[in-house]
């Protein structure tokens, strides 16, 4: 799977970059097709599997499979793998599932680019798919939980999965009762009764957290093996700050009028970790939080160790932290976490004369596990920084945060990695493509999403506008950067149809430094499914 045939291998995102529709819509009966060889220079794409057209007499909607040894095969000549099936499009390095239909009843599991024959549940709809793990892909509506070696999980027949934080839930729609799903095995909990939809779920699938909805608020911790949910420390609004952690669900919240934040369990145990706080930015996987430490009444930068409740202030420099302590925090602090990194902002204290006025920024990206800092000058000044949402999932190496500036536009990115890039106001942060790149969108002089360019930057303070090809009637469905990581691999799909591909779905490359003009390597297509081979390997 990913984490063993291509380590470096991130960056995909499923975008929605959509532009006006002129309305062509001719399908030709001469697709799919290969339109040129893949370049001899774009190296490590193995098998893949196509979702195309299929020419029948008697229906217009057939979507067929074929599967090719390589990327870039020649599709002439090429027999079908399957005739008529309903394709969960996603990710196409993950795992995912086609329902067969009509004549060919045949379901297939799709990994790696290769097919193979399964025997999907009763009544599922396989029609778009989430990565959300290494080798775990999950289906919305009717949920599926898919894994790399074919176990195949249905909650219920009527179930539906959504991301949540730090994992899945999925929700029984006939009783309205909540489970989640194991992001190691896929398998699924069993479903209990909750005051709400659950606003966080642990990684294993035991523990879903949620509020209750009469006022004041309490947050319930829900155990879903043994079935008890107790409501525990009271918060504040829908939007409760916390994340599940090994022994149970660290949160802010206020005790009093002072921020605290507590560690809490299924058994109604609470323990304060630290009191009082300003800023906290918890880090996804539950092991630790960038606070700042206000207990001797100046605010310093810190990690908090969500086990222990260890606060180790932050240094400056190396991992041996042989540098000297971050001077203190005396503006508005903003921060926000991924992976083992946070990255905080300062606005220096300005005075109150009710204006948001800009302001001098200091900026630092923290590794948490050491506790040490590296300082990046020059950030903008601004009146505000907020931290831009991302429902990224849980366990997706892609994933992206950001802080933007206010009123100036410029935003920085945080990738799991630590990597930290800077964009301009017209991007969008939408995926790390690896190797210190990330992946924006861009908007014209109107607001609108760009589906012809996208901009990639690193953390040397590149900005490298790239062409994508889509035309006036096209949108980007999906990219990702090639293992020789010199090229984007970015597949066209039109703003206007449903599953089966037409003569405006296309997979291209183009060169990731921008140069050249992409490349159309199959017109009336669409890739459901890639395999990755080692780029040392004879091609």
């Amino acid at each position: 799977m990913r984490g063993t045939r291509w380590t470096g291998l991130t960056g995909l995102l499923v975008l929605t970059v959509v532009t006006g529709c002129t309305g062509t819509g001719a399908e030709s009966t001469e697709l799919p097709a290969r339109a040129v060889s893949l370049p001899a220079e774009v190296r490590g794409l193995g098998p893949a599997v196509l979702a195309v057209p299929v020419a029948d007499d008697r229906r217009t909607d057939l979507v067929g499979l074929l599967a090719v040894e390589r990327f870039g095969d020649d599709l002439a000549g090429q027999q079908l793998a399957r005739r008529h099936a309903e394709v969960a499009f996603g990710d196409p390095r993950y795992p995912t599932v086609a329902r067969g239909l009509g004549d060919d009843r045949r379901d297939a599991l799709l990994v790696d680019g290769r097919l193979r024959e399964i025997t999907l549940p009763d009544h599922v709809f396989a029609r778009r798919a989430t990565g959300v793990g290494d080798t775990l892909t999950v289906t919305a509506s009717r949920c599926l939980a898919v894994t790399g070696d074919g176990t195949i999980t249905q909650p219920a027949v009527e179930s539906s999965c959504t991301i949540a934080r730090g994992g899945v839930v999925w929700r029984d729609r006939s009783e309205d009762r909540y489970g989640a799903i194991d992001l190691a095995t896929g398998a699924a909990s069993r479903a209990i009764a909750l005051p709400s939809h659950p606003i966080a779920a642990s990684p294993d699938g035991r523990y879903l957290a949620a509020l209750t909805t009469d006022r004041p608020r309490q947050l319930v911790i829900a155990d879903t093996r043994t079935g008890r949910t107790e409501p525990t420390v009271t918060v504040s609004g829908t939007d409760v700050p916390g994340v599940f952690t090994k022994d149970g669900f660290a949160v802010l919240h206020r005790v009093g009028n002072v921020r605290t934040i507590s560690l809490v369990t299924p058994d109604k145990d609470v323990r304060t970790l630290l009191t009082p706080v300003g800023e906290v930015a918890f880090a996804p996987d539950g092991r630790r939080a960038l606070v700042i430490d206000t207990r001797s009444g100046t605010g310093r930068i810190a990690v908090l160790d969500l086990q222990t409740g260890t606060v180790t202030p932050v240094v400056d420099g190396g991992a041996d932290r042989s540098g000297t302590q971050l001077p203190p925090v005396t503006g508005a602090v903003t921060a926000t976490a991924s992976g083992d990194t946070a990255l905080v902002v300062e606005l220096a204290a300005g005075p109150d004369t009710g204006l948001r006025a800009p302001r001098p920024s200091r900026t630092w990206s923290v590794r948490l596990s050491t506790a040490t800092a590296t300082s990046h000058p020059n950030t903008p000044e601004a009146a505000a920084v907020r931290v831009l949402e991302h429902d990224a999932p849980p366990a997706n190496a892609t994933a992206v945060t950001a802080l933007s500036f206010r009123p100036d536009g410029t935003t920085l990115t945080l990738s799991p990695d630590g990597t930290v890039t800077s964009a301009p106001p017209t991007a969008t942060p939408r995926a790390t493509l690896g190797h210190g790149a990330v992946l924006h969108t861009l908007t014209d002089d109107n607001g609108n999403e760009r589906a012809d360019r996208l901009l990639v930057t690193d953390a040397s303070g590149n900005r490298t506008e790239v062409p994508t090809g889509a035309g006036p009637d096209q949108r980007v469905d999906t990219v990702l950067l090639t293992p020789d990581t010199e090229h984007l691999l970015i597949s066209l799909r039109a703003t206007r149809g449903g599953q089966k591909p037409g003569n405006l779905d296309a997979v291209v490359i183009v060169r990731r430094d921008g140069t050249g003009k992409p490349v159309t390597i199959y017109q009336g297509a669409i890739l459901a499914s890639l395999g990755i081979t080692p780029t040392d390997s004879p091609q």
